[in-house]
């Protein structure tokens, strides 16, 4: 069927029209597809927040936040439950597993909430679920920012922002638009304490008098002959001076008006954050306001990024006032565009290395039949990832990249025969004669080509089954490499031979035998003499074992994934619980003026109490929370990375040791990378739990100083940190409940009056046409005076008349309502405020965590584990001269009785031990598959084995290239080391080469049965195997090498470059020979029985 097949094609233009429609197709999808920097990882997030006034957080953590937790623990897909209870309020976050349905989760969510309603103890008095997702990252981030402050401060910036927000929400798949806003308009109602002293009024005579006078209500209807007029009463505030000649009291006839006892602001309300831009070129802190946009899901963000960018720019022109400017902060468009510019520039370019490397040892009438094979694979790759809805990303294209190599393996291995039959003939063939021999020739190489195209399937099939967020990450690759050798495998053998028939030269030339004497003498010396046969294999296997102890001895660093090589880079910056944001703020300037010494630095945006618009890795981690007095951060642009030495990790590096010295007292500086996968709670992250129920807080609190304090001793640890925050003081007002029984007062008119004193009370809304946002009436005192003891306590209450009564014969009549000073009713109080209390999977825990500058999580988590129980040595080991077989620096220390901890629950070695472990599985799975696969081609074992025996040759290859690379270049930055890590990716790689090097063991093996089967000679079959097949084998290679050059330049693939080039190179060289003497070693005492029997079947 398949001879007839063929011989049909090379009489058609079937072909033709597959060649044509298959360029066209991916030409389309290229064009249509999404674009997008990374793989989308869907992880479904929901934050629950409850209140629970009044509750100290111990009691919140037993009355509300464990029953809650055993509910929602009970809803499909949950992977963890991540709590967190202070006083009055408790958190909840539920992380689903990677890939649930978002809508799903949301529901199942909501259903057992609400099924489960009437068991929510009676303290809690609201609560909200709000959803998380990768959705919400804004991929545009623009500050908007004023030249002029004195002119346009970040007030009139949050008004323009404000009226330009909507119109970005027009741009087609555009999902939220936020303002990060600046000061907002509002009427400060600004209370004189001595002029409410003297007209004898309260604060909340106040707030009464606004609240009654604010009042517009439907009442009714009313019929006028055939009409139905709607009636109103009432009226509400319009304007500041119906404000101020509202009468909030009447003392002795006088009409009290607002204005005799306060001064009314029309504009910026009182900061509560801060914003603003740094500018290489003038550094000054500009005031600014921050728009993001964030896209649908399955769009196309260059689309969106540009379409934005557009309206920007327009708006810039035609409505912003001058000095008015705008700094792109984030642009995910751009920079998935680059990169898929980039890439696709690369694999351009290493299409045409491959071709012109083809033409120069094959000939350029074969390299020009391979050529056009290329894009017919990958236009058939691309059309079916568009049809199952992969978007165009950096990993995808890194597939497509990978795949070269491989989508050519099998054109070449066709062309090549189809040479070599050709060459056998003198003269010119007839069409009928050359259409045989060109069918003769894919049919002796029909079955390595469908071999070596399942195991390469095979190889590349596990990575489709990585669990965590890796797997979501890897997918393209698990679909992409797989489709293109299918597809190079049905052009190899149905569309190359059409194109061979067409562009092969007619003029046959008598084959000339090109043995190579240099191969032939070398194999000869081998198989002649079995002793030194034995010893090459014996040196063979000396040296795998020499290449897979360099991981153990620690000479090729291990980790997940290595650094990126972004543009930005985020500082975090903690000051003690309770610092005020001015004192935050001037913190934060000290820190970005040591950032400033770093020449890469080229603006900065600071955000000082309140977040930016997070990214993923601030999603995951839960940077959107930090909303207080003494958070801020840094967002820094660094200078473009075409433009700059060092790398944008070895940049952090110089960040963190400039910024060590301001890390005292406290305050905690964190540099936080934007991370190539998935992202983590903290590099390093050690879990403390209370092993058991006996365990008292102080010993579980002790237990995690102790871990903090082993992490702060290990060499390059740094940013070592631990949930549990400092003491934060708090002073609290206690109502004297008898005094105020006797004046008519109740508990809520005393917090209401400090409410108002303090933290500012919202009255109402002034009614004011073409504003954006509400304008809200604010009572509070002001900043000099909320601030002074005496002024608070001397501010007065009115007693309610109904509570105290006097008697008046046999009836009581409502007493007098006095004036009373707040300071006469109870007394102030100082305390701590608690500390929040973490809970993971219904357990108690603290979480330690740390950064690493140079070393692997692997190498410190092993040295800590080793030392523990231990006493500490006198004299400690140096890290550069520990290994896996000797770990620990000599530094002892033990966790207190009935605690524990935990490396493997967060953090990047949790996600290392999953990958390792999936891709450890999926390797012995390949391994597996493609043993079962050469047994039934082959129908022997030994064969099998033979075949195989090129694999572990990789190692030899891949583990010394990763140690030599050690050796040479800038391997220490900023006193760190920065070595070249063996990633995920290094390991993707070693696991693709078990599918790639087997294609060339076995042509070689399946030349030589044929051969054996035609009564040749063992011996002679082997040489002749070498000296035939060695041209496709070596090209083959080095097309595998040439293509996976490209990608050695971007920092995150580099790894599996360099395993493939690595281990290509050595098993290449090494299965020239190896695999022939291990055949011959096996089968030179046998009747051959069994390679005739592989033969035959």
């Amino acid at each position: 069927m398949f001879t007839s097949v063929m011989r049909q094609l090379l009489h058609s233009r079937i072909p033709l029209f597959i060649l044509l429609i298959s360029v066209l197709f991916g030409m389309l999808a290229l064009q249509q597809t999404a674009r997008e920097e990374e793989p989308q990882i869907v992880v479904p997030i929901l934050d629950i927040h409850v209140e629970v006034p009044n509750i100290a957080a111990s009691e919140v953590a037993r009355l509300v936040t464990e029953p809650l937790e055993k509910i929602l623990r009970q809803i499909p897909g949950v992977e963890h439950v991540y709590s967190t209870s202070a006083s009055g309020s408790v958190s909840v976050t539920l992380r689903f597993e990677v890939g649930q349905d978002r809508e799903r989760a949301i529901l199942n969510t909501y259903t057992k909430l609400y099924a489960n309603e009437d068991t929510m103890p009676s303290v809690v008095k609201h609560w909200q679920i709000k959803p998380v997702e990768v959705d919400d990252v804004a991929i545009l981030m623009l500050g908007l920012y004023s030249e002029d402050p004195e002119r346009y401060s970040d007030f009139e910036l949050t008004r323009i922002a404000q009226e330009v927000s909507a119109q970005f929400q027009t741009i087609n798949d555009t999902s939220e638009v936020s303002v990060l806003s600046g000061r907002t308009r509002q009427i400060q109602v600004a209370l004189n304490a001595s002029a409410l002293a003297a007209y004898h009024t309260t604060p909340l005579d106040v707030l009464k008098a606004i609240e009654y006078a604010n009042q517009l209500d439907t009442v009714g209807d009313f019929v006028v002959g055939d009409k139905l007029w709607q009636l109103q009463a009432g009226d509400v505030l319009r304007t500041t001076e119906q404000l101020n000649q509202l009468v909030v009291n009447v003392v002795n006839g006088r009409q009290i008006y607002l204005s005799d006892i306060a001064t009314l602001h029309d504009g910026p309300s009182e900061p509560n954050h801060y914003q603003w831009i740094t500018l290489d070129d003038q550094r000054r802190n500009l005031p600014m306001v921050t728009l993001s946009v964030a896209k649908q899901r399955g769009s196309n963000a260059v689309q969106v990024a540009e379409q934005s960018l557009a309206l920007m720019e327009r708006l810039e022109s035609e409505l912003f006032p001058v000095g008015v400017r705008y700094q792109v902060l984030r642009n995910y468009g751009q920079t998935a565009d680059e990169k898929v510019n980039n890439l696709t520039a690369s694999l351009a370019f290493a299409i045409v290395t491959v071709v012109v490397f083809i033409g120069l040892f094959l000939g350029w009438r074969q390299a020009l039949i391979i050529g056009l094979a290329i894009p017919v694979c990958y236009g058939i790759t691309l059309s079916l990832g568009y049809l199952f809805g992969y978007t165009i990303n950096r990993v995808t294209l890194f597939a497509l990249i990978l795949a070269l190599g491989l989508l050519v393996d099998d054109p070449i291995t066709g062309v090549d025969n189809m040479t070599r039959f050709l060459r056998r003939h003198t003269g010119r063939l007839s069409p009928s004669n050359r259409a045989n021999t060109i069918v003769d020739a894919m049919l002796e190489v029909k079955m390595p080509l469908l071999t070596s195209t399942l195991t390469i399937i095979v190889a590349f099939i596990p990575l489709a089954f990585i669990t965590g967020m890796m797997g979501p990450y890897m997918a393209p690759m698990a679909f992409n490499i797989p489709v293109a050798v299918i597809a190079s495998t049905l052009v190899a053998l149905f569309v190359t031979p059409w194109l061979g028939s067409k562009l092969l030269s007619s003029t046959t030339t008598t084959e000339t035998a090109q043995h190579n004497q240099w191969y032939r003498g070398w194999l000869s010396s081998l198989l002649a003499n079995p002793i030194r046969a034995k010893w090459l294999l014996w040196s063979v296997l000396g040296l795998f074992v020499v290449s897979a102890s360099l991981p153990l001895l620690r000479a090729v660093p291990l980790k997940l994934l290595p650094f990126d090589n972004k543009n930005e880079v985020q500082v975090l910056i903690d000051m003690p619980r309770g610092t005020s944001l001015e004192a935050t703020a001037a913190m934060t300037q000290r820190v970005q003026e040591v950032v400033w010494q770093l020449q890469e630095v080229t603006a900065m945006a600071a955000y000082v109490g309140r977040p930016s618009s997070v990214d993923f890795n601030g999603m995951v981690r839960g940077y959107y929370q930090r909303h207080s007095s003494h958070f801020s951060e840094l967002r820094v642009l660094l200078v473009d990375k075409q433009h700059r030495v060092h790398q944008s990790h070895a940049v952090v590096l110089r960040m963190r040791e400039a910024l060590a010295p301001l890390i005292k007292n406290g305050i905690r500086i964190k540099v936080v990378e934007v991370p190539p996968g998935p992202p983590v709670m903290s590099t390093l992250v050690a879990e403390v739990y209370a092993s058991d129920l006996f365990t008292d807080k102080a010993t579980h609190v002790a237990a995690a100083h102790v871990l903090k304090a082993r992490l702060e001793q290990e060499a390059h640890v740094t940013e070592v940190d631990m949930s549990l925050v400092p003491q934060a003081m708090r002073q609290r007002f206690i109502l004297d409940k008898r005094k105020a029984a006797l004046s008519g007062i109740v508990t809520q008119d005393v917090n209401q009056t400090l409410q108002i004193a303090s933290g500012g009370l919202v009255a109402g809304v002034l009614q004011v046409p073409h504003e954006v946002t509400p304008l809200d009436i604010e009572l509070q005192l002001p900043f000099a005076e909320r601030n002074q003891w005496p002024v608070i306590n001397a501010l007065q209450l009115r007693g309610t008349h109904t509570l105290a009564k006097t008697t008046a014969g046999n009836a009581l009549e409502s007493a007098t309502s006095p004036l009373v000073p707040l300071g006469e009713l109870g007394q102030w109080q100082q305390s701590s405020v608690e500390q929040p209390i973490y809970r993971k999977d219904l357990k108690e825990v603290i979480y330690v965590t740390a950064e690493l500058n140079g070393r692997t999580p692997a190498a410190v988590i092993a040295d800590i584990v080793s030392d523990e129980g231990k006493t500490s040595q006198q004299t400690q080991w140096p890290w550069q001269s520990r290994t896996f077989l000797s770990s620990g620096a000599g530094l002892g220390w033990q966790l207190p009785a009935g605690t524990e901890y935990r490396f493997s629950g967060e953090g990047e070695w949790r996600i290392t031990v999953d990958v390792f472990r999936d891709m450890g599985i999926g390797f012995a799975f390949a391994l597996t598959a493609i043993f079962i696969i050469l047994r039934w081609q082959t129908a022997s074992s030994a064969l099998a084995g033979i075949i195989m025996s090129a694999i572990p040759l990789t190692m030899i290859g891949i583990m010394p290239g990763f140690w030599l690379l050690n050796q040479f270049g800038e391997r220490t930055i900023a006193g760190a080391p920065e070595p070249v890590l063996f990633t995920a990716t290094a390991m993707i790689g070693m696991i693709a080469l078990a599918g790639i090097v087997v294609r060339n063991s076995l042509i070689l093996v399946e030349f030589v049965n044929q051969q054996r089967a035609r009564g040749v000679a063992i011996k002679e079959a082997l040489y002749q195997a070498g000296e035939v097949r060695m041209r496709p084998v070596l090209l083959a290679a080095g097309t595998t090498m040439l293509g996976n050059l490209v990608i050695i330049l971007d920092p995150v693939f580099s790894g599996l470059a360099l395993a493939i080039i690595f281990g290509t190179l050595a098993s290449t060289i090494l299965s020239l020979f190896v695999v022939p003497v291990v055949y011959f070693l096996v089968f030179k005492d046998t009747q051959y029985e069994e390679a005739d029997n592989a033969l035959n079947n």
